[in-house]
């Protein structure tokens, strides 16, 4: 129905962050008080790859905006589709990063070097980011974005669409396999996330008997990821390193997505308001958490309890004020140019009309 959002989907970006803040927290915490490996703090790492989760919820949302424009019009307007991007992504980064350079400066620690962070290529141009660590997952996510629309408007062929997706999903697969380094942030090694959410919208969009092959396979992948999930947070919470490749994390997260279109339950009703609250905010949450962690050290006693809620309490106030007085200003500002056809997200952002573009032209086609 459109109008309506995808609870499902606002779920999973809930999960997604909740998942990169318990992470980050943890470990923060492991910095400052050191206990040697294992514990629950060593199993709550596993939550870092709540950002695969971010790429794939991208890959979907923003493939099923284009591959749909482009079967209704047979054509895809780019430069609509980057302003669009840009007006929703680069507002925040930019505040946030604009007040991280000036406490650089103001510190004597800023460089020349700094300003790669405007262009979104330090994910290239440094081996360990020096600040703003977060920032690696943003290249990778506006890289995508100059390279998806463009390629998706030159394939005239779904066969082909399929194939260069393939691609994209395999090169960082070979990458990885062939430097040793899981953990790399370089856009060629990690796009396959978003490729692969590409990929579920264009078999959802163009092959639906396929797709009804991954929905029913779907549950059983996610029961399968999320027991692999719990073993490897039982082999953290030992002391052991087991790792699962990343991408087990792109599969599973591939099945969550999957299942957001499975029944009216998980469409409309597998959320609630606080997990509604948290996936609007999720943005702004993600880019500014690791800054609370910078004032939390600072009233730190020991205590994990105190410590969290200290950085949950601080992250919520900073993203609250950066998506009322930045986000959202910049998204209203946005959804005024109504007058144009091309699909549009909605003033929360895109994941309700790109699942909904998905819906139209199922329906039309059906």
């Amino acid at each position: 129905m459109l109008g309506v959002r995808n609870a499902w989907l606002d779920t999973l970006r809930a999960i997604a962050i909740l998942s990169v803040f318990l992470c980050h927290v943890s470990s923060s915490f492991r910095q400052l008080h050191p206990s040697g490996d294992g514990g629950w703090l060593a199993a709550a790492g596993i939550g870092g790859h709540g950002v695969d989760l971010f790429f794939v919820l991208s890959g979907w949302l923003l493939g099923c905006l284009l591959l749909n424009e482009k079967n209704n019009t047979s054509k895809i307007n780019i430069k609509r589709f980057w302003g669009r991007r840009w007006l929703r992504t680069l507002p925040a980064y930019y505040a946030i990063l604009l007040l991280t350079l000036g406490q650089r400066i103001l510190q004597g620690r800023g460089q020349v070097e700094d300003a790669f962070y405007f262009i979104f290529v330090q994910n290239y141009a440094f081996d360990s980011l020096p600040f703003f660590g977060i920032s690696w997952s943003l290249c990778i996510e506006e890289q995508f974005y100059l390279l998806i629309a463009p390629l998706l408007l030159i394939l005239h062929r779904k066969e082909w669409i399929t194939g260069v997706l393939a691609l994209l999903i395999l090169i960082p697969l070979v990458g990885r396999w062939l430097v040793g380094d899981p953990a790399s942030w370089m856009t060629h090694l990690r796009i396959d996330g978003c490729a692969f959410g590409v990929l579920l919208a264009h078999v959802y969009i163009n092959y639906p008997r396929l797709w009804k092959w991954f929905a029913f396979l779907a549950p059983w992948g996610i029961l399968v990821g999320l027991g692999v999930l719990l073993i490897q947070a039982l082999q953290r919470y030992r002391g052991e390193h087991g790792e699962m490749p990343l991408a087990g994390y792109t599969l599973l997260s591939g099945c969550l997505v999957v299942q957001s279109q499975a029944t009216h339950f998980w469409k409309q009703k597998a959320s609630n308001g606080i997990l509604r609250y948290i996936a609007s905010r999720s943005y702004s949450l993600y880019l500014v958490h690791i800054e609370a962690f910078a004032i939390a050290r600072r009233l730190d006693d020991g205590r994990f309890l105190v410590y969290f809620l200290v950085t949950v309490l601080i992250s919520v106030i900073f993203a609250e004020l950066l998506y009322r007085y930045i986000e959202r200003p910049f998204m209203t500002f946005r959804d005024h140019g109504k007058s144009d056809p091309s699909p549009a997200e909605n003033n929360l952002g895109v994941a309700q009309k790109a699942n909904n573009a998905c819906v139209e032209f199922r329906n039309a086609s059906n």
